[in-house]
């Protein structure tokens, strides 16, 4: 068998990027290297929420989460999805909070330190709003 390819997946988890990660989580091609969380569908304290919250129920504890920016970076108003999504991106089912969480390195310098580490072969999976 070949090396796994390391995927870095942005994100902004609804109930539409759970079941890509999910997907991305059983590849046997691939190894998520990390997961970096923007506002989206929702606002960044839910997505960044969503996405622990997906990896525990996964029992992918191993796949770092790095919270990136919770607004657009360029002079435009952020729009959710919570009107399609629930107010907490996940249908309002009221999941419990994840047992861990975010790390403490913001998502835009894990993407450019991961990038270092995994030169030439890492993608980035762009499944958020970036």
């Amino acid at each position: 068998m070949t090396d796994r390819i390391p995927l870095l997946i942005d994100t902004d988890p609804g109930v539409d990027d759970a079941l890509a990660l999910l997907m991305a989580f059983n590849d046997a091609d691939h190894e998520v290297v990390g997961l970096s969380i923007a506002a989206g569908n929702v606002g960044l304290e839910y997505t960044v929420r969503n996405a622990l919250k997906l990896c525990e129920v996964a029992g992918r504890g191993d796949i770092p989460v790095f919270a990136g920016c919770d607004s657009p970076l360029v002079l435009a108003p952020r729009e959710d999805a919570a009107h399609v999504h629930g107010r907490d991106g996940f249908g309002d089912a009221g999941f419990e909070p994840a047992a861990r969480k975010a790390e403490s390195e913001h998502a835009a310098l894990a993407i450019l330190r991961l990038s270092h580490e995994h030169a030439g072969r890492l993608l980035l999976v762009a499944l958020g709003p970036l």
